[in-house]
């Protein structure tokens, strides 16, 4: 697979897609002396910094802060502060400019040319950007994704989850559809500051991937705080109403909300490329790539969500896939990729949720490999002085080697103890190895002694 520059090309690598992930592999790829170009059509930074992540989890920060400080009330705290929604978003607002700023000037002191413009294949070595024409020797795309469009009548009224994170002004109801990962963060953040949230989904599970118990507890909170499930059901249609919208589901009931948004799932954002021209395949789960990130073009490479990857669609992915095609493109390694025999995920809701290594429903599924244990951790020491009454953790065991093969958590800071975890087992770290190492005490890391086997 010799992908080294050839003469006669404007450019070693062009790379499309100015987001978290090209970014970084722009930035390696010119610190190895490749001419490396990257071109950027709406936000640098991309979905992560500009639409998901990053303002999704400002807004939540201010969230959780309330959450804490409820927690607190009458256990030495005797008011809850008051919220004012402008300064927080102007908070937000800040906080993507900067990054998005941050971005672009990462790839231009790294040497990388940049371009704000549209890519469009005219061959499978020559993009069309701005009305010029660009040549390369290799190409990578990481042109992320985009909402899936939803087709019902009043469709138009339906706005994207991207742009309820920009609204200037706090809804007093809304309603979501779709009950994933994104789902549950913004309806912690939106009903802990006082919105009512009714959250349609077309089955009878949220969050399918992650153990029902545990997501019953998280639900259970979210209900509490004002988010009604209409499960089962769908949105039929929608009209405006003198007081907003009027959303008709399925099933029959009616509700009316000052808005409607999509979290219900995303599709690659390959649509204006004319991959065709270039002789690149896809299908509508992304561009099909094999075990290299190599697509059916041998020089063209595909990361991130728009790639048909038999990986998660997440930030994190995303990036590893960057670091990979670093050392592949710089010829540091012509391995395979090898993704982590543990990774770690969080929904960033209030409480989160955790999960690394082999998770409740694969052990469920595998009754014969592995048991589950479960921990109410609410009356251990580091949950029980911040009040943190919903924690609880699953701990899936191997029955071949009685070893930790991987866990689920429900708790307030549940993205922290799963990342530890998932350095524990992706490295291998036994039982003695863990007790060498000392902690600073009390933390959480502490706790790890009494999960760890």
């Amino acid at each position: 697979m010799d992908i080294k520059a050839q003469q006669g090309y404007d450019y070693d690598v062009i790379i499309i897609g100015g987001g978290v992930s090209g970014v970084t592999l722009a930035c390696n790829l010119a610190a190895a002396g490749k001419k490396t170009a990257l071109i950027e059509a709406r936000d640098w930074g991309g979905t992560t910094v500009n639409r998901g992540s990053t303002p999704k989890k400002a807004l939540l920060a201010l969230a959780e802060l309330h959450h804490h400080q409820e927690s607190f009330l009458h256990r030495g705290l005797e008011t809850v502060s008051y919220v004012k929604w402008e300064d927080a978003l102007l908070t937000r607002d800040w906080l993507v400019s900067d990054e998005s700023a941050r971005a672009k000037e990462r790839a231009i002191k790294a040497g990388v040319e940049t371009y704000e413009a549209y890519a469009f294949f005219e061959d499978a070595h020559h993009l069309k950007v701005n009305g010029q024409v660009l040549s390369t020797a290799t190409i990578v795309l990481a042109t992320g994704s985009v909402p899936r469009k939803i087709d019902i009548e009043g469709a138009s009224y339906i706005d994207s989850s991207a742009n309820l994170m920009r609204i200037h002004q706090q809804p007093k109801v809304i309603a979501l559809i779709g009950a994933g990962v994104i789902a549950m963060s913004l309806i912690s953040s939106f009903t802990e500051l006082g919105t009512k949230v009714h959250v349609i989904q077309h089955n009878d599970r949220v969050l399918g991937n992650f153990d029902s118990e545990l997501v019953d507890i998280l639900v259970n909170r979210l209900k509490s705080r004002g988010a009604e499930f209409h499960m089962e059901a769908e949105a039929e249609r929608i009209e405006r109403s003198a007081s907003g919208y009027q959303v008709t589901l399925t099933n029959g009931e009616i509700v009316i909300v000052d808005g409607i948004y999509d979290v219900a799932g995303r599709i690659a954002n390959i649509g204006g490329l004319q991959l065709e021209k270039a002789g690149i395949e896809y299908t509508e789960r992304g561009i099909s790539v094999d075990d290299h990130l190599t697509t059916s073009q041998p020089h063209i490479f595909a990361m991130g969500d728009c790639c048909d990857a038999p990986v998660p669609k997440l930030n994190s992915y995303a990036d590893f896939q960057a670091k990979y095609l670093s050392q592949l493109l710089n010829d540091e390694s012509k391995e395979a990729i090898q993704y982590p025999i543990a990774p770690a995920a969080t929904v960033y809701s209030i409480p989160k949720i955790g999960q690394v290594g082999v998770s409740v429903n694969q052990a469920r599924q595998h009754p014969q490999d592995y048991d589950v244990t479960q921990l109410n951790m609410s009356n251990w020491q580091n949950y029980k002085r911040v009040h943190d009454d919903l924690a609880v953790i699953k701990l899936v065991v191997s029955k071949s080697d009685q070893h930790v093969a991987g866990a689920e958590i429900v708790s307030d800071t549940a993205d922290i103890l799963v990342n530890y975890l998932a350095i524990l087992l992706n490295r291998r770290v036994s039982f003695q190895e863990l007790q060498d190492i000392i902690f600073a005490y009390p933390s959480l890391a502490t706790d790890l002694y009494g999960l760890w086997k």
